[in-house]
């Protein structure tokens, strides 16, 4: 007697539940991140960069 094995069989309908769960998965633990890091830094110091100013520049031939 035959019978039907489908352990080998390959997948017919593939479930996007998985890819989407995890896109949505690092989204999620990017945006923490950096609301953390955010968190952090809003306590110290803010950095000024001045720049040079335009008098010092060479002038266009």
């Amino acid at each position: 007697m035959v019978t039907h094995d489908n352990s080998n069989m390959p997948e017919r309908r593939a479930t996007p539940a998985f890819p989407i769960g995890l896109i949505l998965l690092a989204i999620c633990a990017i945006f923490a991140y950096l609301a953390i890091g955010g968190a952090l830094l809003e306590s110290e110091t803010e950095t000024v960069v001045y720049t040079p100013p335009a008098a010092d520049a060479p002038e266009p031939r």
